[in-house]
């Protein structure tokens, strides 16, 4: 099988060749950027492609897109803290390998690929999997869009949320709408929910200088 790789981070690169040439079924080229993939005259059976490559691709050559995916099976790279971010896109994609999860199986979720299939881990498929992902982007939260997050989690209103931060309600519906783009809920009611289920975990993400720099420290929640 031809397999032509074009990922987002050179050592990873380094990591999977080795892997997909252990069992010598594959043929492997390497590319560095979108630009020499698209002026190739390859057709390779698989393209391993990272998050950020295949994003260009989807958003800037749509019919070079178009093409490769006629004739060759997309296999997105990622990691499991992109997922939220990526879902949009990802279904544009014939398989995904999370690089911090399974990528030590390439050759395996590659076979299923090729036959229409993907292996998600299991832990995205519970609740408190998606949490765990949502916990690793607290830090793109501002002081006062944590605080907001943690009070939506007792169940208070916008009224009540601008009265104990001594701001606008206005500015508080603002905050909301920020919460939900940035962690991916889909109203607020499920930011309510997931702030009062992971509430010990956004309390230990409290932090003098602002909820921005602790939550790089969030305990991982369990199941």
């Amino acid at each position: 099988m031809h397999v032509c790789l074009i990922l987002d981070n050179p050592a990873l690169t380094e990591s999977v060749v080795p892997a997909l040439e252990k069992e010598g079924r594959h043929r492997i080229t390497v590319f560095h950027d979108i630009s020499e993939l698209t002026q190739s005259s390859l057709t390779p059976d698989a393209i391993l492609i990272g998050l950020q490559q295949f994003t260009a691709l989807r958003e800037n050559e749509p019919m070079v897109y178009l093409r490769l995916s006629r004739r060759s099976r997309i296999v997105v790279v990622l990691s499991s803290r992109e997922l939220l971010d990526a879902a949009h896109i990802l279904a544009f994609a014939d398989a995904w390998v999370f690089e911090d999860i399974n990528v030590d199986r390439i050759n395996e979720l590659l076979d299923l690929g090729l036959e229409g299939h993907c292996l998600m881990p299991k832990q995205f498929l519970s609740r408190l999997g998606v949490d765990e992902i949502r916990l690793t982007l607290l830090p793109r939260l501002s002081e006062a869009e944590f605080e907001t997050l943690r009070l939506l989690g007792q169940g208070l209103n916008n009224r009540t949320i601008a009265n104990q931060l001594d701001l606008s309600e206005a500015v508080i519906k603002s905050m909301v709408r920020s919460v939900l783009s940035k962690l991916h809920f889909r109203n607020r009611t499920e930011a309510g929910v997931f702030a009062a289920r992971q509430q010990g975990a956004l309390q230990g993400a409290r932090d003098p200088q602002g909820a921005g720099d602790a939550a790089r420290a969030v305990p991982r929640s369990r199941a």
